[in-house]
């Protein structure tokens, strides 16, 4: 009798975390790097494609558990950071070598919390197979990818940023709107992570540009949902650049023009990647009009004016601002007098003069610049 009660309990158990799962699956296997969703009796609920792409298996059985698909083993083992999150209940990083995959991984997991209760771990899992064979200072390396993951944990939302946005993905959204908001902020951080660790010179850009782009917009007055929409397409601006070649974001010279032409697709590339999840459709035009100019001569589709989404006005500034304080391969970065100056100049053509007003003035009222000689 108990045996039944035990299976019945963890069937029952197993169900609630692949239905949670199931709600997110299209949102997971668009990321790029592996996800796994584990039971507390070690037996995996969900994986990415990702995911089944690293373990060569691409019709897993529900049923393995996940030392047998990830170690290779019968069982558990100790050490694993698995074993130490069910034990702690802390998040818990470690570096592997897995002989039967022939890979080296940063492998992280987060205790998944369901009504108070830990009902698994999530796994999240960096391939570093290349860099540890082709490149010195390994130490370095785990410390970068270690960092694009954890930067994130000291600002708003504190310990719970970064790679735990999936901590909260299981939990019930439907108690409150609260809930939900919080939950998509986590996934879309963990998302412009993945972005973030593709390259050192765009670390802290999508944030920063989110940050402005929300000033901006209440600066505005611009109706408080509409706020949120624009910061969170100010996250997901670049997350087209997923699908662009990592030597093409930090080669150390100008661009050619059949190289630009390659970068300039990450608007519209952005677009698709979000444009199946259903809760997210509402930024896609901000996110794929950000390069527009009023008069004309931007990217993708040269939309002239009004044409262009205010949103995606906004993030045009914010996105402009940012690139030009900020250093990149190819040369420093111009600096704060060169930016105003330049939005000076092309208020109107380029930039959508009220947008460019509104920014001037929360950086008027800033601490960390001077801007009194560039206002009107």
């Amino acid at each position: 009798m108990k045996k039944s009660i035990l299976l019945s309990n963890r069937a029952e158990h197993c169900a609630s975390l692949a239905e949670y799962a199931e709600n997110w699956r299209v949102l997971l296997d668009t990321l790029p790097y592996p996800v796994m969703v584990v039971g507390t009796d070690f037996h995996v609920v969900m994986l990415n494609n990702a995911a089944k792409n690293l373990m060569g298996q691409p019709d897993i059985s529900l049923n393995s558990e996940c030392f047998r698909l990830l170690h290779n083993i019968d069982n558990h083992i100790p050490d694993c950071p698995m074993v130490r999150t069910l034990k702690s209940g802390m998040s818990e990083q470690a570096e592997i070598y897995e002989p039967h995959l022939g890979k080296f991984l940063l492998v992280n997991t987060s205790p998944v919390i369901i009504d108070d209760r830990m009902e698994g771990v999530i796994h999240t899992i960096l391939d570093i197979t290349s860099q540890k064979e082709n490149e010195r200072g390994s130490d370095e390396l785990i410390e970068i990818y270690a960092g694009s993951i954890n930067e994130l944990k000291s600002r708003e939302t504190g310990a719970q940023r970064g790679r735990e946005a999936f901590l909260n993905m299981l939990e019930d959204i439907s108690e409150s709107y609260k809930d939900l908001e919080e939950l998509f902020l986590k996934l879309i951080l963990v998302m412009v992570n993945a972005l973030d660790a593709k390259s050192p010179w765009t670390k802290g850009h999508s944030e920063r540009v989110s940050l402005y782009a929300e000033q901006i917009a209440k600066e505005l007055l611009i109706d408080a949902d509409e706020i949120k929409d624009i910061k969170l397409a100010g996250l997901l601006h670049d997350i087209g650049k997923i699908g662009t070649y990592d030597y093409l974001l930090d080669k150390p010279g100008r661009l050619t023009r059949e190289e630009f032409e390659i970068v300039k697709k990450h608007p519209e590339q952005g677009a698709d990647i979000l444009r199946e999840i259903k809760q997210l459709r509402e930024i896609i035009p901000y996110i794929k009009y950000h390069h527009e100019k009023l008069d004309g001569n931007g990217y993708p589709l040269k939309l002239k004016g009004k044409e262009i989404p205010l949103g995606a006005r906004i993030l045009h500034v914010a996105d402009s601002f940012d690139s030009m304080t900020s250093d990149r391969p190819y040369r420093p970065a111009p600096g704060i007098e060169y930016a105003l100056s330049e939005m000076k100049k092309f208020k109107g053509t380029q930039f959508d003069h009220n947008v460019v007003e509104a920014f001037m003035k929360v950086l008027e009222n800033s601490d960390e610049w001077d801007t009194d000689s560039y206002s009107e």
